[in-house]
């Protein structure tokens, strides 16, 4: 496809930032035209629409849309380790939040904003935004990112690079600067994902469950519960450890599957690969 890495990149920060501003055009309209000031689900709708301008290009060039995005199919047990992974990478990806929040805390003003959003006590708004959040973010997050932003610049860079750049891309265009970090990291680890099995749906997996440990947790999360899975305002480290073993187990199990997608002989040519 005759898109370049810097071209793929310009779309991406395009989309991500077209995006956001649609979003909260509609919130801003339905406030004024309804008066309704407890809807936050429209700024996450949108995210429905992450990965149009990319599908769109895909299409001009009458490329196929699965290869592009790298929606190649995987077997039920790849997936289902990467459901594992998932969780394993919501626990440590939380601890290491905290711990940054130590070093870097966010303004009391901003942690309240967000989490005022998921406890929302609209429950249709926190449905909407769970569903929305999970399977929409996951889903066209990862045709975006690790679909068609990688794939591009695996065909020009070394791979370390080409799962680097849009791990930072995605670490940055989530416009949070107390998490960039651990944002990429977890793109590094959905990008290795993608490039290892070829597909997106392990990276899917693995985002969606992430998303919605972490958004059914600052919703539902009691002191009981609390008192379990946190000590002194970290992640209890037994759990830490748990789940350090799980993310190494399942990675490995991950890692070591066969190859899952195997090339035709058009393919192998060249041709009509979608990228």
């Amino acid at each position: 496809m005759p898109v370049s890495p810097m071209q793929a990149i310009i779309i991406v920060i395009l989309s991500i930032l077209g995006i956001l501003i649609f979003g909260l055009l509609i919130k801003i309209t339905i406030q004024l035209v309804l008066g309704q000031t407890d809807w936050n689900s429209p700024i996450f709708f949108v995210e429905l629409f992450t990965a149009l301008p990319a599908a769109l290009i895909v299409r001009r060039y009458r490329f196929s849309l699965l290869r592009a995005f790298r929606l190649n199919p995987v077997s039920p047990s790849l997936l289902g380790w990467s459901f594992i992974l998932g969780a394993a990478v919501a626990v440590i990806g939380d601890q290491l939040d905290r711990i940054m929040q130590i070093w870097l805390p966010m303004p009391d003003t901003i942690t309240e904003g967000m989490l005022a959003v998921f406890r929302t006590p609209n429950l249709v708004d926190f449905v909407l935004i769970v569903f929305i959040g999970t399977i929409g973010a996951g889903v066209c997050e990862e045709m975006l990112f690790r679909g068609f932003l990688q794939k591009i610049l695996e065909k020009k860079f070394h791979i370390y690079g080409a799962i680097l750049i849009p791990a930072l891309l995605f670490g940055i265009l989530h416009f949070n600067v107390w998490a960039i970090l651990q944002i990429s990291i977890l793109g590094i680890v959905l990008g290795l994902l993608a490039w290892r099995t070829n597909s997106i749906y392990p990276a899917i997996s693995v985002h969606f469950l992430n998303n919605f440990i972490a958004m059914i947790y600052i919703r539902y999360a009691t002191p009981a519960i609390d008192a379990v899975y946190l000590r002194n305002e970290l992640v209890n480290p037994v759990i830490v450890i748990i789940a350090i073993a799980v993310f190494v187990f399942a990675g490995l199990r991950i890692w070591q599957s066969p190859h899952v997608f195997v090339l035709n002989e058009t393919d192998k040519k060249g041709k009509n690969n979608g990228i």
